[in-house]
């Protein structure tokens, strides 16, 4: 193989780096939506309506018709079949590039010993991790809750992000409250908004603050009660260490006799060969694996939450990972749990 081809294959990261920056960039400032909405629309319309700069936009859209994901349309742009077929799957782009591109770029910086963790953009992870959501945790969830009493029940939802999932899980059981907690400024922010926009201020409240303000939230909430954590204990046992994660599930619990547990971690197996040959594990949980281990975040292995979980006083009720159409790897976990005895 002479240099040239050499060269095209070994570059081929840095051509999915800038792919990846072009998708999120229009699919976060209204271009994709406004390509779907209306086929063939002029570059400078567009640039007059969202407020973007004509030429630049034009060289985006000539770039991403040469990665085959845009077409020119009567004087205009278009989506074409391959960039239509993105829709459903943005808030992945909305995490890992709107949330952590930041942190793979802090790398260098990172690796140093002694150097402080990489930073991110909460707001970004919190909307793009509430939207996947909404194909593996939240189906997930509703499947454990089946397994508690319909109507009366109270879900509190510790680090609710942008409200997507709590808001589309009190919609799917009439019966359902919400309470969401979110330490985020912006996360919380929207939470409330979305919860007004969708007019479920009578069933869903939000409230600014961290995990462990959960017990006192809900000490004047009538009826049964499931606190909810999904992807946040990670967060609380690397900044606080495995005795305030216990500490967090064994008060909750004093505070709330016969209250429940509803947990969606996941199974950090990176060094599994076999599991990470899987293609959903190169393709997301790689990454995924890498920017925990520098972020002030910490995965583990399942029987380390279970260990946990029993130190806690904690025994499981129901068991079960995504629907394998969705996420065949079972590095996803969730947990219905009670107090033992």
């Amino acid at each position: 193989m002479d240099f040239e081809h050499r060269l095209v294959e070994a570059i081929q990261p840095i051509r999915h780096l800038a792919i990846a920056h072009a998708l999120y960039t229009i699919m976060d400032n209204g271009v994709y939506a406004a390509l779907q909405d209306e086929p063939g629309v002029p570059a400078g319309t567009l640039a007059d309506r969202l407020d973007l700069d004509e030429a630049r936009l034009e060289a985006l859209c000539l770039y991403l018709a040469n990665e085959g994901y845009a077409a020119r349309e009567a004087g205009g742009w278009r989506l074409t079949v391959k960039g239509e077929q993105l829709a459903p799957f943005r808030p992945w782009y909305t995490l890992l590039v709107g949330g952590y591109a930041q942190t793979f770029a802090q790398l260098p910086q990172v690796l140093r010993a002694g150097a402080p963790y990489a930073s991110r953009d909460g707001a970004k992870v919190g909307e793009g991790s509430c939207g996947m959501s909404m194909f593996d945790a939240l189906p997930l969830a509703d499947e454990l809750l089946d397994n508690l009493p319909g109507e009366g029940l109270t879900v509190v939802d510790l680090g609710c992000g942008d409200g997507a999932f709590l808001t589309e899980l009190v919609r799917r059981r009439p019966g359902l409250r919400g309470v969401g907690v979110e330490p985020d400024e912006t996360g919380s922010r929207l939470a409330a908004e979305r919860v007004e926009r969708e007019g479920l201020g009578d069933r869903v409240t939000i409230h600014r603050g961290r995990a462990a303000d959960a017990a006192a939230l809900v000490r004047q909430t009538e009826g049964p009660v499931c606190f909810l954590t999904a992807f946040v204990l990670q967060e609380m046992l690397e900044q606080d260490g495995a005795d305030a994660v216990e500490s967090l599930l064994r008060t909750t619990m004093r505070t709330r006799p016969g209250a429940h547990w509803l947990v969606i971690e996941v199974d950090h197996r990176l060094d599994d060969r076999q599991a990470m040959a899987h293609a959903l594990g190169t393709a997301y949980y790689n990454p995924y694996f890498l920017l925990h281990a520098i972020t002030e975040q910490r995965l583990e292995r399942r029987e380390v939450w279970e260990a946990m979980f029993a130190s806690a006083g904690l025994e499981t009720v129901a068991f079960a990972h995504p629907d394998e159409r969705v996420d065949s790897t079972r590095f996803e976990l969730g947990y219905l749990l009670c107090a033992k005895g």
